[in-house]
């Protein structure tokens, strides 16, 4: 997925020279990965020419928010606390100031509904 969201849109070769080339599967073990995700509708697949192109159908952001989601979900209300704090501890400062306008817009928004 990560080469896919870099490039875009990728075949199966360009996603194949994206990996090292020390750890670099054959080809047809990438193809079978990008047509899993494919069914699990994280790519969509159209062909161009004799090839296909892979494109992603979930931006980065959007999939590492779920995932986040989906572990925090499961936790108990002190775990989630302390993991979303020890995550924004993390961030660079401009990013800190981001988050804390986005928390401001989100209780103003809260306070109306």
């Amino acid at each position: 997925m990560n080469a896919v969201w870099k490039l875009g849109e990728a075949t199966v070769e360009q996603v194949r020279a994206e990996i090292p080339e020390a750890r670099r599967p054959a080809y047809n073990t990438v193809q079978t990965v990008l047509n899993r995700l494919e069914d699990r509708q994280m790519l969509v697949r159209v062909r161009d020419g004799r090839a296909h192109l892979y494109r992603p159908s979930i931006e980065e952001s959007e999939f590492v928010a779920r995932s986040m989601g989906e572990r925090l979900a499961g936790a108990s209300p002190g775990a989630r606390r302390l993991a979303l704090l020890n995550l924004v501890d993390g961030l660079m400062p401009a990013e800190v100031d981001e988050i804390a306008l986005r928390a401001k817009q989100i209780q103003a928004r809260r306070k109306k509904g």
